[in-house]
């Protein structure tokens, strides 16, 4: 397994710092492996602590690479304060967008010589490509909702409710060995399928409706983030057409999806056909996002994003049109970036299934 921590520091002499501070999360157990709740890492060139409570100290024992674990007695910030006391750090990075001001000011207060110095990107930068291992981890949160998606379809049917959908999805993912859902299911039928975060309701299903299904599971720390929109009964005229506009949309942009190539040129690609075909105005949101150890993390995919596609990288695709009042499409792949193009982690029909 790779030392993910000996990557970052030497990214810490190249901003000037003596130690920096991992406060976030999923920062933390990106860089450490630990999977619990509560802790933090002080990083320095040459040495790494990773501080947690009583709770823990027996898993991060286990878990934690590349750190010293050290037994938290008294506050987690005070701990860390008097580590960087007693090896002199005198310019500290922390995370700007994981430290509270009051966190901040308690900081400067407590030791006032120090450069309090924030950062953004720091981690997350790392975490841009993914590793051989977390790929792994993502092709087996994906099969995960390959398998939902064909598990839920014989349960549609007018007159179930979208959250009774949505719980019996969440509950498979379980049972298929997920951690669990990776963002609230999205179930969204008849008008409100043209709702892009319409999450499940108590509305019940009706002949006719078009249904959106956004779901994805977490598995191993790792998130999948699928779309399919089914009909149920025979599709109207309309509903094929927009069907056909999203799916052609869809390929466009991942035909788009290789290295070299910006991920503005995935939106302008999806968003182009859909232009085109007189439906610009329906189609707000940008075209996709970055999926790793959170669903939507870096790159963004979306107008003029000058990102510039790597493999390793792992993106969705996903446009769709929401006609007011009457229904939605949207269709979601995610794909790994690769030196040749790009692995489409789903496997799961995109022709207009009929329930």
């Amino acid at each position: 397994m790779t030392n993910r921590i000996a990557t970052l520091q030497p990214k810490l002499a190249q901003e000037k710092l003596d130690a920096f501070i991992v406060y976030s999360a999923v920062n933390r157990n990106y860089l450490s492996r630990f999977t619990g709740s509560s802790g933090a890492l002080l990083v320095s060139s040459k040495q790494a602590w990773f501080l947690t409570d009583s709770r823990y100290t027996l898993q991060a024992g286990r878990q934690v690479q590349g750190a010293k674990v050290l037994l938290q007695k008294k506050n987690l910030l005070v701990e860390l304060l008097d580590l960087c006391k007693a090896h002199g750090f005198g310019r500290i990075g922390f995370e700007a967008s994981h430290v509270t001001v009051a966190e901040h000011q308690f900081l400067c207060k407590e030791l006032p010589k120090a450069k309090w110095l924030p950062t953004r990107g720091l981690v997350e930068g790392l975490r841009l490509a993914k590793d051989p291992e977390e790929q792994q981890a993502m092709r087996a949160a994906a099969r995960i909702a390959d398998r939902t998606f064909h598990h839920i379809l014989p349960f549609i049917k007018p007159g179930v409710r979208e959250d009774a959908l949505a719980g019996e999805m969440e509950h498979f993912f379980r049972r298929q060995g997920a951690e669990g859902p990776s963002f609230e299911t999205i179930v969204a039928s008849g008008w409100r399928s043209a709702l892009p975060h319409g999450v499940a309701s108590d509305k019940r299903v009706e002949k006719g409706d078009m249904i959106v299904f956004d779901f994805g599971c977490r598995y191993q720390g790792y998130c999948s983030d699928m779309t399919r929109t089914v009909v149920v009964g025979r599709p109207s005229p309309l509903q094929k057409k927009i069907y056909g506009i999203v799916q052609r949309s869809q390929a466009a942009g991942l035909a788009q999806a290789r290295p070299g190539r910006k991920a503005g040129d995935v939106d302008a690609a999806s968003r182009g056909v859909i232009a085109r075909a007189g439906y610009a105005r329906q189609f707000g949101h940008g075209t996709g996002h970055g999926v790793g150890a959170e669903v939507h993390e870096n790159p963004r995919v979306g107008p003029k994003a000058p990102e510039i596609l790597q493999p390793g990288l792992a993106i969705t695709v996903e446009p769709g049109i929401y006609l007011d009042g009457r229904f939605g499409v949207r269709i979601e792949d995610l794909v790994l970036i690769t030196k040749a193009g790009h692995e489409n982690l789903y496997r799961s029909s995109k022709e207009l299934i009929s329930v």
